[in-house]
């Protein structure tokens, strides 16, 4: 029995050389021969399986020419193609052995298996350019309606909630070292840990750094201030200053809640004690900052001032007045009537018209949980001296209804 030379036997190193264009011009002589063999078919699919399957596992290594690759494929195909047909036997031949009809059935079957080999190998080829040419352009985005919750599951296994009235952009696929996404309105996060790859919430005007964390986020554009809730985990609160990035402060205490404010926004927040403030120069009292908001306590608030507003940091026992929401109650905790109409506007999709400014003075303690609109307002006239009046919903100019208007006044 005649034993195959070891001399001719090929590799799965030697084979990837070759389709690298790495190999010497006498091995890339040896693997085109050794492919041509059909007594190595079997091989020689599954390294060509092992080779698709480790570009796959490394998309960004520029080592792995795809196109290139696939040529090669496509060339190895044809050559096989000829090199089968011509060794078909004739066809006036009349008898085979057992094994040469084996052998040409095997043969058939490689031939016919050969365009199907070329077909995936093309969608997998093309699927993954596709990705790498795509990946810093494509992005999905979830809308949630004035009125209305949703859930969501983004690439890395992060959920969350989004609330009414609100945006959430990401990638198709999270590449580089930071996976970023972009919010415009209010969402709950239960971000996948994942030291390596930090996770950022880009609002308007600040960055929210994120490992592995549970937190919400409240940033509404047309509100001019933004919070920033810590339920578990950690968050890095980022700013832009001129062409650099830097950090206000580091939150790693559950119940951590931060508002950022402009200037001209006015919220009124009660304090047992005098808050410590923090002035604009971030570079030099970073680390100060840092230490004040880490040792706070849960009867003190730090105050850091910008020049174009202002982050106030505190700590909030009852956090469930900033998650409830999806959960789908609404809970009001000493929140001013401004505070509290905007939620309800986007909570039940209509818009307020408040005709006394005196209102404002006004405080509410309260949870709805079920409650419909209606039940909602007279809740609020039986406890404060408020008359609210309904007007017949409108019509735009395609015949869509607009938000219902709802007069706000104190009582006569």
């Amino acid at each position: 029995m005649n034993k195959k030379n070891n001399n001719n036997e090929i590799f799965y190193s030697t084979l990837k050389r070759y389709f690298l264009g790495k190999s010497t011009k006498e091995e890339a002589e040896r693997v085109k021969a050794w492919l041509m063999d059909p007594e190595n078919k079997f091989r020689a699919d599954q390294f060509l399986r092992m080779l698709w399957n480790e570009t796959e596992q490394n998309p960004e290594n520029a080592s792995f020419d795809q196109g290139g690759i696939l040529n090669k494929i496509h060339h190895t195909i044809n050559l096989r193609n000829k090199k089968l047909q011509q060794e078909r036997p004739s066809k006036t031949r009349r008898s085979f052995s057992i094994q040469q009809v084996f052998k040409q059935s095997a043969r058939v079957a490689a031939i016919l298996l050969l365009p199907v080999m070329a077909y995936l190998a093309w969608e997998v080829v093309s699927q993954k350019m596709w990705m790498n040419n795509q990946k810093e352009i494509v992005y999905n985005e979830i809308v949630c309606p004035l009125g209305a919750r949703s859930r969501f599951e983004l690439p890395d296994g992060t959920t969350g909630s989004l609330n009414n009235g609100s945006r959430l952009k990401y990638p198709v696929k999270f590449h580089g070292d930071i996976r970023k996404v972009k919010l415009e309105g209010e969402a709950y996060f239960d971000v996948k840990h994942n030291k390596k790859r930090p996770f950022v919430i880009k609002t308007h005007g600040l960055d929210v750094k994120v490992t592995g964390t549970s937190l919400n986020v409240y940033s509404y554009s047309e509100d001019k201030y933004q919070e920033f809730t810590l339920k578990s985990g950690t968050i890095e609160l980022l700013k832009k200053e001129g062409d650099r990035i830097v950090s206000l402060a580091e939150m790693k205490k559950p119940g951590q809640h931060a508002v950022y404010k402009l200037n001209e926004v006015k919220l009124d927040i009660k304090q047992n004690k005098q808050p410590k403030k923090i002035t604009h120069e971030v570079e030099k009292n970073a680390k100060k900052l840092n230490s004040m908001v880490s040792e706070m306590k849960s009867d003190e608030r730090v105050i850091y001032e910008t020049d174009k507003g202002k982050v106030e940091f505190q700590i909030n026992e009852d956090i469930e007045k900033y998650t409830s929401w999806k959960e789908g109650m609404l809970v009001l905790r000493n929140d001013p009537m401004p505070l509290l109409l905007k939620r309800i506007e986007r909570w039940y999709n209509v818009k307020f018209n408040v005709l006394d400014e005196g209102i404002n003075e006004y405080t509410y303690w309260a949870t709805f949980e079920e409650e419909n609109l209606d039940e909602v307002l007279e809740l609020l006239s039986l406890t404060g001296p408020i008359e609210f009046k309904k007007h017949p919903r409108e019509k735009n100019d395609e015949g869509v209804y607009k938000p219902q208007v709802i007069d706000v006044m104190l009582e006569k």
